[in-house]
């Protein structure tokens, strides 16, 4: 009988090829060493440091470790400006490209749209957001509003709405709710019942497109299907249409809001592509950015809200864009802690009891092991965490809906009437409520009770920007000048030590003989007598004198 024919080929391999394989890589391996050999390998010389018989030994190493932190801090301010500068440069010419690749007829509101953009990422100021949200506001035929969904007052600028009502061509200004899943569903209903007395809101969850991936610029393919699917997406394009319908004409739809509320992540997930950059930092938008949603509806990213200094502490560190105010976090973190549930703190933290805010980070440093040699504990670093909780998709906390439920001072009946004709209020009520129960929200008893602020004054027209306010490259740059002139005497004074040690010349006469103190017993600058100093030491006390004999 036959032996059937394999389908494959054996993938075993033959012992004399194997044994010939290693035969060649053993010889390999001899070349390469004997070719080191004969180069000869120098070992690199170990630092020996400062010898323990040296005198002023501490002062030494204190010196050296503080030039040596000023070096690193230097480094690091260089890394974050050169960074900067090549985002602004890709920045613009992404924004080139796009202007090249438009339709013939919107060729001149690109062209002019990428000219200021650029411009604005050069300022990279105030007056520039103000004069690019003034430009979204000009241009659009609907704007929405994005609020927070945990603290929804606090993210609304009344100057911004009396604005867009002093504007008038029909423009119409809807409430957007988003990040509607980090609060509980009690609480998002009863401020969807309060917000839509005034004008129409819209429940929305923004969340890259399930089940896809979508392509980065000119990296591969991102996964984003883990984040869940959009929610509200449906509902306001619908009410976007409906819109568009009795215009008679394609619409554009400006996106605004205060940092960090998901402006461009809500024209990600309408669009279902990564076309809008997005991230954790506040303020990242810098220009208007005009987005293509289908033939009839255009939207407009538009760059932050700029909050007026007259706002309490609390509100300035939530939403303020760090690219623009450089806050201390640890300023920020204060004011956030002192507005937040005390029980709730510790219970989602898991500490003890705690007085202030200071105390309340040196827990959570202790808890997390953030500290240092000795026992300190790194209470910047605990800062940062929780930030970034905060101001993130980790930390669920929510507030409370005003006891009154009175339409708000710029507002009137004729202006709600007038927001909300020719809408069907039924069928986004409808919307609503089926996007209300498909969002998994945490429980009340895990999100933590927030104190809100009230309303948010907002800077809207470029003249009322301070003109003392964005001056921060200007101290960047001086404090990288100043270190760089304490570098350049420190390496100085060392010149100088370096030549009168080789020279023999002495700064002061030393007044008590070196013997006479040596019998005395006494120790360099001990007891608050007057201390001997190296340069002090001539060369004829150095023939006579050895350091090895006390020093040992």
């Amino acid at each position: 009988m036959k032996r059937p024919k394999l389908k494959k080929a054996s993938k075993r391999m033959t012992c004399h090829k194997r044994f010939k394989i290693q035969k060649k890589v053993r010889e390999h391996y001899r070349k390469v060493r004997k070719e080191a050999k004969k180069r000869g390998h120098k070992k690199t010389k170990k630092d020996p440091g400062v010898p323990n018989s040296a005198p002023f030994k501490e002062a030494l190493l204190r010196e050296a470790e503080q030039r040596k932190q000023q070096l690193e801090e230097l480094k690091q301010k260089q890394k974050l400006n050169k960074h900067k500068e090549q985002g602004q440069k890709r920045k613009c010419d992404e924004n080139d490209v796009a202007s090249s690749k438009t339709e013939p007829p919107k060729t001149e509101f690109v062209g002019r749209k990428a000219t200021l953009s650029c411009r604005a990422v050069k300022q990279g100021s105030k007056k520039s957001f103000c004069r690019e949200l003034q430009k979204v506001i000009e241009a659009s035929d609907v704007l929405l509003e994005v609020l927070d969904a945990r603290d929804p007052l606090g993210y609304r600028c009344p100057q911004l709405e009396q604005v867009i009502m002093k504007t008038g061509g029909n423009k119409k200004l809807f409430l957007v709710l988003n990040k509607t899943d980090l609060v509980p569903k009690e609480n998002l209903e009863k401020w969807v019942h309060c917000l839509k007395k005034e004008l129409p809101t819209v429940v929305f969850r923004a969340s890259a497109f399930a089940n896809e991936k979508i392509r980065l610029p000119g990296k591969k393919k991102l996964d984003l299907s883990r984040h869940g699917m959009c929610l509200g997406g449906k509902s306001l394009l619908t009410l976007l249409s409906d819109f568009c319908k009795t215009q008679n004409k394609p619409i554009r739809v400006g996106v605004i809001g205060f940092p960090n509320v998901g402006k461009s992540s809500i024209i990600n997930s309408l669009k279902q592509a990564y076309v809008c950059p997005t991230g954790p930092a506040m303020g990242l938008t810098r220009y208007m950015r005009i987005v293509h949603i289908d033939k009839n509806i255009t939207m407009l990213d538009s760059p932050s809200i700029i909050a007026s200094p007259s706002n309490s502490a609390v509100a300035l560190a939530l939403r303020s864009p760090t690219n623009i105010e450089d806050r201390p976090i640890l300023d920020s973190v204060t004011s956030v802690v002192e507005h937040c549930n005390k029980a709730q703190l510790m219970l989602r933290y898991n500490i003890p009891s705690y007085k202030d805010s200071q105390e309340f980070l040196t827990l959570l440093a202790q808890k997390k092991g953030m500290m240092r040699k000795g026992g300190l504990p790194k209470v910047e670093e605990a800062a940062k965490l929780f930030w970034s909780h905060w101001i993130g998709p980790k930390m669920s906390y929510y507030c409370q809906v005003p006891a009154s439920l009175t339409l708000s001072s710029h507002l009137t009946e004729g202006i709600v009437e007038d927001m909300q004709q020719g809408l069907d209020l039924e069928e986004l009520e409808k919307n609503n409520v089926g996007a209300i129960r498909a969002i998994r929200s945490p429980r009340m008893s895990s999100s933590i009770l927030f104190e809100c602020s009230g309303l948010t004054n907002g800077i809207i027209e470029e003249k009322d920007v301070p003109e003392e306010l964005p001056r921060q490259e200007e101290s960047e740059e001086e404090e990288e000048d100043c270190l760089y002139e304490e570098e350049e005497e420190d390496s100085d004074d060392e010149n100088d030590v370096d030549e009168r040690s080789r020279l023999g010349t002495k700064r002061q006469k030393v007044e008590v003989p070196l013997e006479e103190e040596l019998q005395s017993g006494k120790k360099f600058g001990a007891g608050g007598e007057k201390s001997i100093h190296v340069d002090e030491i001539t060369e004829e006390d150095d023939d006579t004198y050895d350091f090895n004999t006390d020093y040992v």
